[in-house]
């Protein structure tokens, strides 16, 4: 499938652009709702908390201020009476702001209890919303994989950011192992083996890798990339390393490219497209992936009530899109892109900016800050 715009220009991102705006304005639209009422209630319960905060504070205050008069006037007191007078007071006085504190600080605990519930209630019903979003719709970002094959499954984390918004997700690739055969075919390594029944000697032996089960794949996103293998006896292990133009490949702790002898064997070339291969399928090769943390300039966007911050900023690069659809399109009104499928056919797929702006505006001010972002006012 290939996208272009309507001057068969290649997009910029190889996606349903149409599908994923209007699927990108539904989500801000549930989204923005649930936040607003979110803010609604975590003021009231925020206000709540900063009373009860100040009452313990105000009592404790008050508590010392009056065992600080007493003791000021009855100081040099030699009257028994005015002793007992002065124990009895101090007495009820603690035994009063005891009870008081005791309430206050119970009721306060409560309420902090109550607020997170509420907090991860939200958090429960907006990442489904958002979990569509950041799988595919985030265009631009930058993403980093971590995969391990653990219990029999190869599962894996994502850390993605762009202009300040960063995102964390639990992916699965497979359950069970992966062979490296399933994702390059065939690649062989070579490394030192002893042979010889009486004199042993060093030979270069060639090791077929191809059933080997891949056991981490570390990649920053940018050009360092991390993969290791072993077989099934896990007693033979490989490393490879690609950071920018440079490739390290590991048997063990030897380092086999460093090795003048081992490294005229060594099949580069399956070795270079293997780490293209690798990338591909740490995109295109995820089976589930499940949202568990978006952040806003290392704040918790969900906790602080900043989702539509973020909103703003991804929709940004929608917003070129746009601007750049209606620039190359013949239509000025109109945001048209052509899909090409594999068997040739082409089709134009569009949608007027009235009607993404008319759905925006549905949401008030914060749609129609949006509507002017995205570039459909």
């Amino acid at each position: 499938m290939r996208y272009t715009y309507q001057d068969s220009t290649d997009l910029p991102i190889q996606r349903d652009f149409i599908q994923d705006i209007n699927d990108l304005i539904e989500i801000s639209g549930k989204v923005l709702s649930l936040e607003n009422d979110a803010i609604e209630a975590n003021e009231i319960e925020m206000k709540a908390i900063s009373s009860l905060e100040n009452r313990i504070v105000d009592l404790e205050k008050f508590a010392n201020d009056v065992k600080t008069y007493v003791r000021s006037i009855s100081l040099n007191a030699e009257n028994v009476e005015i002793l007992d007078c002065h124990n009895a007071i101090m007495d009820a006085c603690d035994t009063s702001v005891s009870t008081g504190l005791h309430n206050l600080k119970k009721e306060l605990e409560q309420k902090k209890r109550d607020h997170e519930l509420h907090i991860n209630e939200l958090e429960q019903k907006m990442f489904p919303m958002l979990n569509s979003l950041f799988e595919d719709g985030i265009y631009g970002a930058m993403k980093a994989y971590s995969v391990r094959f653990d219990n029999g499954s190869l599962r894996g984390e994502l850390r993605a950011s762009i202009s300040g918004v960063e995102y964390e997700s639990e992916l699965l690739y497979k359950n069970g192992p992966l062979l490296m055969r399933e994702v390059h075919g065939s690649l062989q390594l070579p490394v030192w083996a002893k042979t010889g029944l009486i004199h042993k000697e060093n030979k270069v032996r060639i090791v077929d890798v191809s059933d080997f089960i891949i056991t981490n794949i570390d990649f920053n996103g940018v050009s360092r990339l991390e993969l290791a293998f072993w077989n099934k006896k896990q007693d033979q292990q490989f490393k490879i390393i690609y950071d920018s133009q440079d490739i390290q490949i590991l048997h063990g702790n030897s380092d086999i490219t460093a090795d003048k002898t081992l490294s005229q064997s060594i099949e580069m070339d399956r070795v270079e497209s293997l780490g293209l291969e690798i990338k591909k399928f740490l995109e295109m090769s995820i089976m589930s992936q499940q949202l568990r943390r978006v952040m806003l300039d290392g704040r918790d966007a969900v906790r602080n009530n900043e989702v539509f911050d973020c909103f703003k900023i991804i929709m940004e690069r929608y917003g070129d899109i746009v601007r750049e659809c209606t620039d190359r399109g013949l239509v000025k009104n109109e945001i048209t892109i052509k899909i090409e499928r594999t068997d040739g056919t082409r089709t134009e797929k569009y949608v007027t900016k009235e009607e993404l702006f008319n759905k925006l505006a549905e949401l008030g001010s914060e749609g129609l800050e949006l509507a002017s972002i995205l570039n459909v006012e």
